[in-house]
């Protein structure tokens, strides 16, 4: 599959628009609810930045992936996710390797190199030993994504270009100011964190039946077969304890949850500092705060979210899409 074919070109003189995706780990569904609403509005990006889950979601987005992954999103539950993530052997610098989910990725995601993909793309990643922010912008399209997922406990670090990489997250959570630099007039960026919903019962959406889909049968069956033996050893058994959902809000974190949760203060910090400097000109915020970094089986209800936001900020959409010439 060609990605080249997936995005229509924008119309001629319009602005250039780019979409900045910023990061959140299982939030990041709402990435796709909000894309879905782009499209319908007619917005054709000439660019897309992403950090973190918003890097994956910005190459799903630029190689024709969301029908797959959201078909995906409606089957997945967490055990599914809990051999997806869980390796068996523990390396030094992090909990896992993320060697499963990459292999996932990689089987929804056709392009190779950022250079497939059809308008300029950059991941935000963090230098651990310089501190400094890094723009992965050409190259390997996996090895981008790795490096600015790399939350630091969890995932091991990536080495690139002589680099140590981690989490872009900690420089730079909503990359906005990324997205100019590829070549963006108006940047549309959708922040995931920072909008919690009111208290309230939480009501997951109903499933829908499920349809035919070759594809989507043959990722739940390769995660499947990640560990078949492992599913029955104390281990497992462990892991499970750390993916397994909370049933009470009283119930302890696991390791995963107070890792992201200390992730998360310094992400809200930074991403508050970073859109007073470069403030969007379109500001999405669904209503997914209330997610846990790993809760990824959650998936229906975050796209639900992230079609909410977008529908709310319709109007001013249109009106940069369609600016009213000035009175002469």
């Amino acid at each position: 599959m060609n990605a080249r074919k997936r995005i229509q070109p924008p119309p001629r003189n319009s602005p250039r628009i780019g979409i900045a995706l910023g990061s959140g780990g299982a939030r990041g569904w709402a990435h796709l609810g909000v894309l879905r609403r782009l499209d319908a509005f007619g917005v054709r990006p000439v660019c897309v930045a992403g950090t973190s889950i918003g890097a994956i979601v910005a190459a799903l987005y630029a190689c024709n992936a969301l029908d797959t992954t959201e078909a995906l999103a409606a089957r997945l539950d967490w055990k599914q996710l809990a051999q997806l993530f869980f390796e068996v052997t523990f390396p030094r610098s992090g909990l896992i390797t993320g060697k499963n989910f990459m292999r996932l990725l990689k089987d929804i995601i056709p392009a190779r190199n950022i250079a497939d993909l059809p308008f300029p793309y950059a991941a935000v990643a963090t230098n651990l030993h310089t501190e400094k922010e890094v723009v992965l912008s050409s190259g390997n399209l996996f090895d981008a994504i790795r490096a600015s997922i790399g939350i630091p406990g969890i995932f091991t670090p990536t080495r690139l270009n002589g680099q140590t990489l981690v989490d872009g997250g900690l420089v730079n959570p909503l990359p906005v100011s990324v997205c100019r630099a590829l070549g963006a007039e108006i940047v549309i960026a959708v922040d995931v964190n920072l909008r919690t919903p009111p208290l309230r019962p939480r009501r997951t959406p109903r499933k829908p039946a499920d349809a035919p889909n070759p594809h989507v049968d043959a990722l739940i069956a390769s995660i499947s077969r990640l560990m078949p033996d492992a599913l029955q050893t104390p281990m497992s058994e462990l892991a499970h304890r750390w993916t397994a959902p909370r049933k009470h809000n009283a119930d302890p974190l696991s390791i995963f949850d107070v890792l992201t949760h200390t992730m998360r203060l310094v992400e809200n910090q930074i991403t508050r500092h970073e859109l007073a400097l470069h403030p969007p000109d379109i500001l999405i915020q669904p209503e997914v705060g209330n997610l846990l970094t790993l809760e990824f089986h959650r998936g229906l209800e975050g796209i639900a979210a992230g079609v909410r936001a977008a529908d709310e900020q319709r109007s001013h959409i249109e009106a940069l899409l369609n600016p009213r010439p000035a009175p002469s």
